[in-house]
Protein backbone atom coordinates (compact mmCIF):
# COMPACT_ATOMS: atom_id res chain seq x y z
CA UNK A 1 0.00 0.00 0.00
CA UNK A 2 1.36 3.41 -0.99
CA UNK A 3 0.97 6.47 1.25
CA UNK A 4 1.62 10.19 1.13
CA UNK A 5 1.48 12.70 4.00
CA UNK A 6 0.64 16.43 4.05
CA UNK A 7 1.56 18.38 7.18
CA UNK A 8 0.78 22.07 7.67
CA UNK A 9 0.60 24.74 10.40
CA UNK A 10 -2.75 24.71 12.21
CA UNK A 11 -4.39 27.27 14.49
CA UNK A 12 -7.65 25.49 15.37
CA UNK A 13 -8.34 22.31 17.38
CA UNK A 14 -9.71 18.78 17.13
CA UNK A 15 -13.27 19.95 17.87
CA UNK A 16 -13.19 22.11 14.74
CA UNK A 17 -11.72 19.28 12.65
CA UNK A 18 -14.39 16.93 13.96
CA UNK A 19 -17.13 19.41 12.96
CA UNK A 20 -15.73 19.67 9.43
CA UNK A 21 -14.93 16.01 8.81
CA UNK A 22 -18.23 14.76 10.27
CA UNK A 23 -19.91 16.47 7.29
CA UNK A 24 -18.39 14.57 4.37
CA UNK A 25 -21.00 15.78 1.85
CA UNK A 26 -20.10 19.43 2.48
CA UNK A 27 -16.37 18.77 2.81
CA UNK A 28 -15.96 16.76 -0.40
CA UNK A 29 -18.08 19.24 -2.34
CA UNK A 30 -15.69 21.97 -1.14
CA UNK A 31 -12.42 20.24 -2.04
CA UNK A 32 -10.15 21.92 -4.64
CA UNK A 33 -10.98 19.22 -7.19
CA UNK A 34 -14.11 17.39 -8.33
CA UNK A 35 -15.55 15.29 -5.49
CA UNK A 36 -19.02 14.24 -4.39
CA UNK A 37 -20.52 12.22 -1.54
CA UNK A 38 -24.15 11.11 -1.60
CA UNK A 39 -26.60 8.77 0.09
CA UNK A 40 -26.26 7.41 3.61
CA UNK A 41 -23.31 5.61 5.16
CA UNK A 42 -21.69 3.73 3.57
CA UNK A 43 -21.80 6.76 1.25
CA UNK A 44 -21.40 6.78 -2.51
CA UNK A 45 -18.19 8.67 -3.29
CA UNK A 46 -16.62 9.98 -6.50
CA UNK A 47 -13.27 11.75 -6.93
CA UNK A 48 -11.70 13.17 -10.06
CA UNK A 49 -8.45 15.10 -10.26
CA UNK A 50 -7.12 16.46 -13.55
CA UNK A 51 -3.77 18.19 -13.25
CA UNK A 52 -1.63 18.79 -16.33
CA UNK A 53 -1.08 15.36 -17.89
CA UNK A 54 -2.35 13.46 -14.85
CA UNK A 55 -5.93 12.28 -14.34
CA UNK A 56 -7.13 10.37 -11.31
CA UNK A 57 -10.63 8.96 -10.87
CA UNK A 58 -12.09 6.87 -8.09
CA UNK A 59 -15.63 5.78 -7.26
CA UNK A 60 -16.97 3.45 -4.60
CA UNK A 61 -18.46 3.24 -1.13
CA UNK A 62 -17.14 5.20 1.84
CA UNK A 63 -17.36 4.82 5.63
CA UNK A 64 -16.25 7.35 8.25
CA UNK A 65 -14.63 6.64 11.62
CA UNK A 66 -13.32 8.80 14.47
CA UNK A 67 -10.73 7.64 16.99
CA UNK A 68 -7.93 9.27 19.01
CA UNK A 69 -8.43 12.73 17.46
CA UNK A 70 -8.28 11.26 13.96
CA UNK A 71 -10.94 11.27 11.26
CA UNK A 72 -10.66 8.49 8.69
CA UNK A 73 -12.49 7.97 5.40
CA UNK A 74 -12.24 4.41 4.09
CA UNK A 75 -13.26 4.06 0.42
CA UNK A 76 -13.63 0.78 -1.46
CA UNK A 77 -14.36 0.53 -5.17
CA UNK A 78 -13.65 -1.44 -8.35
CA UNK A 79 -10.11 -0.03 -8.52
CA UNK A 80 -9.25 -1.02 -4.95
CA UNK A 81 -8.90 0.65 -1.55
CA UNK A 82 -8.37 4.35 -0.81
CA UNK A 83 -8.03 5.85 2.68
CA UNK A 84 -7.93 9.52 3.70
CA UNK A 85 -7.18 10.43 7.32
CA UNK A 86 -6.48 13.65 9.18
CA UNK A 87 -5.46 14.40 12.76
CA UNK A 88 -4.25 17.23 14.98
CA UNK A 89 -0.72 17.12 16.37
CA UNK A 90 -0.21 20.21 18.51
CA UNK A 91 -0.03 23.17 16.14
CA UNK A 92 0.11 20.95 13.03
CA UNK A 93 -2.59 19.28 10.95
CA UNK A 94 -1.38 15.95 9.61
CA UNK A 95 -3.25 14.31 6.72
CA UNK A 96 -2.50 11.00 5.05
CA UNK A 97 -3.66 9.35 1.82
CA UNK A 98 -3.08 5.61 1.48
CA UNK A 99 -4.11 3.35 -1.37
CA UNK A 100 -4.02 -0.14 -2.75
CA UNK A 101 -5.17 0.70 -6.26
CA UNK A 102 -4.82 -0.54 -9.80
CA UNK A 103 -3.04 2.04 -11.95
CA UNK A 104 0.17 3.92 -12.67
CA UNK A 105 1.87 6.75 -10.76
CA UNK A 106 -0.29 6.15 -7.69
CA UNK A 107 2.16 7.95 -5.40
CA UNK A 108 2.01 11.14 -7.45
CA UNK A 109 -1.78 11.04 -7.51
CA UNK A 110 -1.96 10.49 -3.76
CA UNK A 111 0.30 13.50 -3.22
CA UNK A 112 -2.07 15.80 -5.12
CA UNK A 113 -5.06 14.24 -3.36
CA UNK A 114 -3.74 14.55 0.20
CA UNK A 115 -2.43 18.10 -0.31
CA UNK A 116 -5.85 19.29 -1.52
CA UNK A 117 -7.72 17.36 1.15
CA UNK A 118 -5.47 18.52 4.00
CA UNK A 119 -5.52 22.14 2.85
CA UNK A 120 -9.34 22.19 2.72
CA UNK A 121 -9.72 20.59 6.15
CA UNK A 122 -7.19 23.05 7.59
CA UNK A 123 -8.85 26.14 6.13
CA UNK A 124 -12.45 25.19 6.94
CA UNK A 125 -11.53 24.11 10.47
CA UNK A 126 -9.64 27.32 11.20
CA UNK A 127 -12.50 29.41 9.80
CA UNK A 128 -15.04 27.48 11.87
CA UNK A 129 -13.06 28.09 15.04
CA UNK A 130 -12.67 31.78 14.22
CA UNK A 131 -16.32 32.46 13.34
CA UNK A 132 -18.64 30.02 15.12
CA UNK A 133 -18.73 32.00 18.37
CA UNK A 134 -19.58 35.24 16.55
CA UNK A 135 -22.54 34.09 14.43
CA UNK A 136 -26.16 33.87 15.54
CA UNK A 137 -28.90 32.75 13.09
CA UNK A 138 -31.85 35.16 13.05
CA UNK A 139 -33.89 33.70 10.19
CA UNK A 140 -33.63 31.73 6.98
CA UNK A 141 -30.29 32.74 5.40
CA UNK A 142 -30.09 35.62 7.87
CA UNK A 143 -27.47 35.98 10.60
CA UNK A 144 -26.23 38.39 13.25
CA UNK A 145 -22.43 38.64 13.49
CA UNK A 146 -20.72 40.41 16.37
CA UNK A 147 -17.20 41.80 16.77
CA UNK A 148 -16.47 41.43 13.08
CA UNK A 149 -13.52 43.04 11.31
CA UNK A 150 -11.93 42.89 7.87
CA UNK A 151 -9.68 40.07 9.08
CA UNK A 152 -12.80 37.94 9.66
CA UNK A 153 -14.09 38.19 6.08
CA UNK A 154 -12.15 35.23 4.57
CA UNK A 155 -13.23 33.06 7.50
CA UNK A 156 -16.83 34.22 7.26
CA UNK A 157 -16.93 33.28 3.57
CA UNK A 158 -15.49 29.82 4.20
CA UNK A 159 -17.82 29.27 7.15
CA UNK A 160 -20.93 30.01 5.09
CA UNK A 161 -19.62 28.09 2.07
CA UNK A 162 -19.24 25.02 4.22
CA UNK A 163 -22.34 25.46 6.34
CA UNK A 164 -24.69 26.19 3.41
CA UNK A 165 -23.00 23.94 0.84
CA UNK A 166 -23.26 26.44 -2.01
CA UNK A 167 -20.51 27.09 -4.55
CA UNK A 168 -22.01 30.43 -5.61
CA UNK A 169 -23.54 32.95 -3.23
CA UNK A 170 -23.41 36.56 -2.08
CA UNK A 171 -23.04 37.94 1.44
CA UNK A 172 -24.75 41.24 2.21
CA UNK A 173 -23.77 42.89 5.49
CA UNK A 174 -25.52 45.92 6.97
CA UNK A 175 -25.23 48.15 10.03
CA UNK A 176 -26.04 51.80 10.77
CA UNK A 177 -25.99 53.06 7.19
CA UNK A 178 -22.97 50.96 6.24
CA UNK A 179 -23.20 48.10 3.76
CA UNK A 180 -20.88 45.58 2.13
CA UNK A 181 -21.49 42.85 -0.42
CA UNK A 182 -19.18 40.00 -1.40
CA UNK A 183 -19.78 37.87 -4.48
CA UNK A 184 -18.62 34.23 -4.69
CA UNK A 185 -18.98 32.32 -7.94
CA UNK A 186 -17.97 28.67 -8.37
CA UNK A 187 -15.82 28.88 -5.23
CA UNK A 188 -14.01 31.96 -6.49
CA UNK A 189 -14.30 35.21 -4.52
CA UNK A 190 -15.01 37.80 -7.19
CA UNK A 191 -15.36 41.19 -5.51
CA UNK A 192 -16.29 43.21 -2.45
CA UNK A 193 -18.46 46.33 -2.62
CA UNK A 194 -18.46 48.64 0.40
CA UNK A 195 -20.61 51.70 1.09
CA UNK A 196 -20.61 54.02 4.09
CA UNK A 197 -21.03 57.69 4.96
CA UNK A 198 -17.40 58.16 3.95
CA UNK A 199 -17.97 56.96 0.40
CA UNK A 200 -17.94 53.74 -1.58
CA UNK A 201 -15.33 51.34 -2.91
CA UNK A 202 -15.08 48.17 -4.97
CA UNK A 203 -12.27 45.66 -4.47
CA UNK A 204 -11.69 43.10 -7.23
CA UNK A 205 -10.48 39.85 -5.64
CA UNK A 206 -10.75 36.97 -8.18
CA UNK A 207 -9.20 34.38 -5.89
CA UNK A 208 -10.04 30.87 -4.73
CA UNK A 209 -12.26 30.74 -1.65
CA UNK A 210 -9.76 28.46 0.09
CA UNK A 211 -6.84 30.79 -0.64
CA UNK A 212 -8.39 34.21 -0.01
CA UNK A 213 -6.79 36.18 2.85
CA UNK A 214 -7.30 39.41 4.78
CA UNK A 215 -4.87 41.26 2.50
CA UNK A 216 -7.19 40.62 -0.45
CA UNK A 217 -9.63 43.11 1.13
CA UNK A 218 -7.03 45.80 1.85
CA UNK A 219 -8.26 49.38 1.82
CA UNK A 220 -11.67 48.52 3.28
CA UNK A 221 -12.47 49.66 6.81
CA UNK A 222 -15.29 47.91 8.61
CA UNK A 223 -15.90 46.56 12.07
CA UNK A 224 -18.52 45.93 14.72
CA UNK A 225 -21.87 44.19 14.63
CA UNK A 226 -23.57 43.32 11.34
CA UNK A 227 -26.70 41.68 10.07
CA UNK A 228 -25.68 39.27 7.30
CA UNK A 229 -27.97 38.09 4.51
CA UNK A 230 -26.93 35.19 2.27
CA UNK A 231 -28.38 35.17 -1.24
Amino acid sequence: MESRVAEMPFSADWEAVRWVTSRPRELFRSLPFEATVSGEEPFEVYLRIKKRLMTFEFSGRMSVTFAEATATYVMKGPKGLLILATSVDGDRLVSRASADLVGRFIGRKLEVLVNGFGFAVCRFSESYRRIVGKVLPTGESEFYVRNMGVDDLPHLLRYFRFKLGRESFSLLGRRNGEEFKIHVENDSVKSLEHKSSGGSAIVEVNKSLLEVEQDDFSGIELGGEYFIFVT
